[in-house]
């Protein structure tokens, strides 16, 4: 009986804390993930030590980040993003790919393992687009080719950055890239986004002749529920993230989702259960094990490194690509700018890479700090950008 209500205690703790700082983030106009994650901190060994056992906080957090990402690809307007499809991947694969090679070799001039770079640059090329989007949406331009390439390039490098990472994580634990680690992912792969594929086409027919006559209550709100978890199961099966399958199920369910009363419901669930998942992340940071330990200078200089690597990638990388793509200059740095910000699927794998003992504590805090300074900087600076 004492374990249970340890538990409630600790469940408690964590969504109390959360919103309050959910509140005060809110009330200065900041994404509320940062409070999550403030929460954590707090709460955590860093600061307060409130709560030590992470792992019932971390089993709801990551059903919340999957059902977070499931409620983005029912919201995502799929017919608006083919319009922008393939300037919207260039754009990503030009800030995948200098975002991963300056953190690359950074990592690698601080005399890190080659694992340890590869994971901390496969960390820096995801994009987390919400900070971006309600910028975009208060300013009028979510819905222009600016706004639409941000959200198909965000997209389409948080799935480039979830086959690096599955790859990366095969020679994390194995010492090498297996040809059965490769031969999963690419079948995993093939399963995703043939059921993606077969949903998104069939998706009338399933959701009328089937999900609509189940005699459930909120039958709608169940069958999705189920279809955005089985996807993000088999996803996992196969060595990739279940964010992948998560948001393709509820991307191939988005043209049928038009109930207000389904889409409150994801909504509430969200708020409810998804701040866990960055509680935990922030609850993860321990500085204390490593002080004592460490140079000063030489990790002040790691974190600065990382952090303006982060950025210039993307800005560099996304703003450089669509600038080729024949944009103008103005355009062109809206869209690296509004690739900064991380706090997703970034986020991720950084709980992941810690929890296997890949990542140093201090390149954890680095991506911590990457997170605040651009959902931070973002808005301010593209609210900047187009006053001129």
């Amino acid at each position: 009986m004492a374990n249970e209500l340890l538990i409630l205690i600790d469940l408690a703790i964590v969504i109390f804390m959360a919103k309050v700082l959910e509140e005060i983030m809110a009330r200065i106009g900041q994404p509320p993930i940062l409070g999550d994650l403030l929460a954590g901190i707090i709460v955590g060994p860093s600061i307060l030590g409130l709560i030590t056992v992470t792992h019932n906080v971390e089993v709801i957090g990551w059903l919340g980040i999957v059902i977070l990402i499931f409620l983005a690809g029912l919201e995502t307007d799929i017919e608006a993003a083919k319009k922008y499809g393939f300037d919207a991947v260039l754009v990503a694969l030009g800030g995948v790919a200098l975002t991963f090679i300056l953190a690359f070799i950074i990592a690698m001039f601080f005399n890190y393992s080659f694992i340890t770079s590869l994971f901390i640059a496969t960390i820096l090329t995801p994009t987390s687009v919400s900070v971006t989007s309600m910028t975009l949406l208060e300013l009028g331009v979510i819905r222009s080719r600016v706004g639409e390439i941000i959200l198909g390039a965000a997209f389409a490098d948080d799935v480039i950055a979830m086959i690096l990472f599955a790859l990366i994580s095969s020679i994390a634990f194995y010492g090498e890239i297996r040809h059965e680690s490769i031969t999963m992912i690419t079948i995993g792969l093939a399963l995703i986004f043939t059921l993606f594929l077969v949903f998104y086409y069939s998706s009338n027919k399933l959701f009328n002749r089937f999900i609509m006559r189940s005699r459930l209550v909120d039958a709608p709100i169940i069958h999705l529920l189920m279809i955005g978890i089985g996807m993000s199961i088999i996803s996992a099966y196969f060595g990739l993230s279940p964010l992948i399958g998560a948001y393709l199920g509820g991307l191939a369910m988005s043209r049928v989702v038009k109930s207000a009363r389904t889409m409150e419901f994801f909504e509430i669930l969200v708020q409810i259960i998804s701040p866990f998942f960055f509680v935990y992340a922030g609850i993860l940071l321990n500085p204390w094990i490593v002080i004592g330990k460490i140079n000063l200078l030489e990790t002040i200089g790691v974190i600065i490194a990382i952090v303006a690597s982060g950025i210039i990638g993307k800005i560099l990388g996304c703003g450089g690509t669509a600038y080729l793509l024949r944009m103008d200059k103005k355009s062109s740095l809206t869209i690296g700018v509004g690739m900064m910000p991380r706090a997703g699927v970034d986020l991720v794998i950084a709980v992941v890479g810690l929890t296997i003992g890949v990542l140093t504590m201090e390149l954890y805090l680095s991506a911590l700090i990457l997170i605040y300074v651009t959902s931070l900087s973002t808005p301010f600076l593209l609210k900047k950008h187009f006053s001129k």
